[in-house]
């Protein structure tokens, strides 16, 4: 990582830090019980979501570098898909609840949430821009495309740790804002808890939404390299055809494409760990 992405990710945690720590401190009644629990979660998910802003945008940087001459990148082949994605995830956040009480009345509770989803961008553009790649660069040799590869997949990897976790704590967030609600006998806590099961189920969606296309671009290149490169057609001798067969298995390990989706996120444990962090944050004692 360069040292000026570097300070732009420590700049921008600090500003989500600074961000979190104005939606909490400006909350009317900080006498209530669980006020404390909701300010570390809140200022924790802010500072997480201007990081993974930061975070980002190097990765892009560190995508464009890999590919050199290889292929063109630019902004605004990604902004299209990302705009969308985010413009709709946010009315969805923010709409939805809004039908069952005024919007004035739940705007606080979304100040955080809303902001991580924003944080989110440079990521998702990250994603967008991953999948284009594989989908269309042009190496000229194979030994260049298996090393674009690995880099594509461990770019997608560790987004999806940095992105998973903002995700969990923002549900974490958005639990200790109903248990706050909750204890003041407002109309937001007069919802079930396990509507917060909701909003992780939620989340998780969205970091699927722009995974999965990533992802499925990055294994079906990988698998079209390991047909061109270890064909079986026209081939009729059976040790000729056991030892393409054990190659190009090798070299499907090597890709990771031997993996389906949920075992390349980790044993599915990225993805739930939102669920998780939602059925904590619902029941805990209230």
């Amino acid at each position: 990582m360069r040292k000026s992405d570097q300070f732009v990710m420590i700049i921008a945690a600090l500003a989500g830090f600074g961000y979190g720590l104005a939606v909490v401190l400006t909350f009317p009644q900080r006498h209530a019980p669980f006020w404390m629990v909701w300010m570390a979660f809140a200022t924790a998910t802010a500072t997480a979501a201007g990081a993974l802003a930061g975070y980002g945008r190097s990765c892009w940087h560190e995508l464009t570098s890999e590919l050199k001459d290889v292929y063109k990148l630019r902004i605004p082949q990604v902004a299209s898909p990302v705009a969308i994605i985010a413009i709709l995830g946010l009315a969805l956040m923010v709409l939805l609840p809004s039908l069952a009480e005024p919007a004035h009345v739940i705007v606080r509770g979304w100040l955080v949430p809303a902001f991580a989803l924003l944080g989110a961008v440079p990521a998702a553009g990250v994603m967008f821009g991953i999948r284009r790649v594989a989908g269309d660069a042009r190496p000229g040799a194979s030994g260049d495309l298996v090393d674009l590869l690995l880099t594509l997949r461990r770019l997608l990897q560790r987004l999806l740790i940095v992105a998973g976790t903002v995700v969990a704590l923002t549900t974490f967030t958005t639990g200790t804002w109903w248990l706050l609600e909750h204890s003041l006998h407002a109309s937001y806590g007069n919802r079930p808890p396990q509507f917060v099961l909701v909003f992780g189920a939620y989340g998780s969606l969205l970091v699927g939404v722009v995974y999965v296309p990533a992802w499925t671009a990055v294994q079906r290149r990988g698998q079209r390299l390991c047909y061109e490169l270890f064909p079986l057609r026209g081939v009729n001798e059976e040790p000729a055809i056991l030892d393409r067969v054990g190659e190009r298995q090798k070299l499907q390990q090597v890709l990771g494409l031997d993996r389906g989706i949920l075992a390349d996120l980790q044993g599915g444990m990225i993805i739930l760990a939102p669920l998780l962090a939602a059925a904590a944050a619902a029941f805990l004692p209230h």
